[in-house]
């Protein structure tokens, strides 16, 4: 019996082990983007944070949001579990304006009354807020295409 569940039990302990090392590899945060043109200067603080009207481009440690015009990259501390997967964030702020610090309020249900585990609710502490250019990557595109034209 012993033996029975050691032979089960190996392939699951060495499958974790294997997850892990990937994910220890690759850049969290906004060290994934450190050669993306989209991202910006950091900012100390988006005001007015009840004005901001959508978000997207979500991981588990990062979240886009859009404030009218602009545009900033929010990072939390650590891994924000509901990040990945948002329907809703709220702002967590001292005063009218998010800070470092701050929290974000994240859950991946639509209601309330829809949360089907405890960790679908999760406050996420500010690790730095950032600007962001969704259009970066588009005029970077058609520079290099004029300079091809020009060549021609």
């Amino acid at each position: 019996m012993r033996t029975l569940m050691l032979s089960l039990a190996a392939p699951v302990i060495l499958a974790a082990c294997a997850t892990s090392e990937t994910q220890e590899d690759r850049p969290r945060g906004v060290e994934r983007y450190a050669d993306d043109p989209r991202l910006g200067e950091e900012v100390s603080s988006i005001c007015f944070a009840s004005t901001i009207d959508g978000f997207g481009e979500t991981t588990r440690d990062t979240v886009v949001v859009r404030d009218g015009r602009d545009h900033f990259l929010i990072e939390v501390f650590g891994a924000c579990t509901p990040l990945n997967d948002a329907m809703r964030i709220g702002m967590d702020a001292t005063g009218s304006c998010l800070r470092k610090h701050d929290a974000l309020i994240v859950s991946d249900s639509i209601s309330d009354f829809a949360e089907t585990t405890p960790f679908s609710k999760q406050r996420c502490l500010v690790n730095g807020i950032y600007a962001w250019d969704p259009e970066a990557k588009a005029e970077e595109s058609e520079e290099e295409s004029g300079e091809e034209d020009a060549e021609s």
